[in-house]
């Protein structure tokens, strides 16, 4: 029989800021990807990247800019040579404060996300909305001492009861830390225990359990032991 398989290469002029960062050729399909990036343009901090595949005559290509506080980008696929979807984002971030958007296009508005978020080294706030502004999540995040953390989050579309979780991970000592998670549902509550234990050098032993508080399920649970 015939040996068949594919060649792969890549290949990078670093002066003109191109490079080809994938190209496959199949014996029975051709050039299978053909994907190459522009990063030096007379625009500081824009870059071009395409990926195609010619055997099924698709591809993508993105703009983005990027600088010390502000990014934005604009992704357009296509599907046998005709637009599939579009999606333009952008986000910001100065002295702690975080602000984002994404619009995604198909033949109509598909989706629109909206995020402001704001951290420092112990603390993080965020409220989220998607799914055309309908649904919103909040989130929070806090470090009281460096062997505890504390996290939190709710989502709600303001018409029915919101979905909310925490989570805690707290280290008892340099070899074990002790974490867990309790989740409320519209149908189901949960609660989550783990731990992870590094008895010798380069011993670890993992261990879990579910304990379901409403709904149906039984009690679920789990470890492991890695060596080596």
């Amino acid at each position: 029989g015939a040996l068949v398989g594919a060649v792969s290469a890549k290949w990078e002029h670093k002066d003109s800021g191109f490079s080809l960062t994938k190209a496959t050729l199949c014996p029975t399909n051709g050039v299978g990807k053909l994907d190459f990036k522009v990063a030096k343009l007379p625009l500081s901090g824009a870059e071009v990247e395409v990926k195609t595949e010619p055997s099924k005559s698709s591809g993508s290509v993105e703009c983005t800019y990027s600088n010390d506080t502000l990014f934005a980008g604009l992704l357009v696929k296509a599907d046998s040579l005709k637009y599939k979807s579009a999606t333009m984002s952008t986000s910001m971030g100065y002295d702690g404060i975080q602000v984002g958007g994404q619009v995604s296009f198909t033949d109509s508005l598909k989706d629109v996300w909206v995020g402001l978020g704001y951290a420092t080294k112990q603390y993080f706030a965020s409220i989220e909305a998607e799914k055309k502004m309908s649904s919103f999540t909040v989130k929070a995040l806090a470090k009281p001492s460096g062997d505890l953390s504390v996290a939190c989050s709710a989502t709600s579309d303001l018409k029915s009861p919101p979905a909310v979780g925490a989570a805690a991970a707290y280290k008892l000592n340099s070899d074990m830390t002790v974490k867990g998670k309790y989740t409320v549902a519209s149908d189901a509550s949960k609660l989550d225990c783990a731990f992870n234990y590094s008895a010798l050098s380069k011993v670890v032993l993992v261990g879990g359990v579910g304990i379901p508080m409403g709904g149906t399920g039984g009690m679920s649970f789990g470890c492991g032991l890695t060596l080596g």
